[in-house]
């Protein structure tokens, strides 16, 4: 459905202007004039408006100016926050663990990659053996799913190259005909029993640190 263009907030226009479909900018400017006609109420004359002159000017915005060609993803602000910052501080995730995530995330294209383990570990510098164990851990977490081999998805939720619809258009894709529960949420791993301990020092009990474990 085409947007409609924000109502004035000063006035005495009375109800709403709607959007015209597309036909260039003497359709939009006279189907304005009209309805512009029919709502003013002339200040003095109480005869209705028979002609009203509109000019119409374009402003674009510039687009986001980004590091490297690859463009940008929109990715969780709370992803970032409260789960991967709070795991890498924790120590709940790996250096390797969030390179690779960071990497894929980085690399995706609408959720998807093509990428194999061994390009994987080349681009960071690793072992591909560490890079294997890193993904299954984070497709355990359902941040990333490997689909094939050198195919990997990366959950929509997370992070996602392309429009609002684009990843409606997918995350219904991905529900469409399954159970109940079966779409995979995000599966954030708890802090590290190490972490927990650590908090035991005022002598908490168990149920109290883990709490204050998951916090920010």
């Amino acid at each position: 459905m085409p947007r409609q263009p924000k109502r004035p907030s000063s006035g005495r226009t009375k109800g709403r202007i709607t959007a015209v479909q597309p036909g260039g900018d003497s359709a939009f400017t006279e189907s304005l004039s009209s309805r512009l006609g029919k709502d003013i109420k002339p200040p003095s004359r109480k005869r209705p408006v028979q002609q009203m002159d509109v000019s119409v000017r374009y402003t674009y915005r510039a687009p986001h100016e980004v590091y490297g060609k690859s463009g940008y993803s929109v990715v969780s602000n709370d992803f970032l926050a409260d789960v991967l910052a709070v795991l890498i501080a924790q120590h709940g995730m790996s250096p390797i663990q969030s390179a690779v995530l960071l990497w894929c995330i980085g690399r995706q294209r609408e959720g998807w990659l093509r990428a194999t383990h061994k390009k994987i570990a080349d681009k960071l510098g690793v072992e591909r053996s560490n890079v294997t164990r890193a993904l299954g851990r984070l497709e355990g977490w359902h941040m990333i799913q490997r689909v094939d081999t050198g195919l990997i998805f990366v959950n929509p939720l997370l992070g996602f190259e392309g429009n609002g619809d684009v990843q409606h258009e997918v995350l219904d894709a991905l529900r469409r005909g399954a159970p109940e529960g079966a779409f995979p949420e995000l599966k954030a791993p708890p802090a590290p029993r190490s972490v927990q301990l650590e908090l035991l020092a005022d002598g908490e009990d168990d149920e109290e640190v883990d709490e204050e474990g998951r916090a920010c």
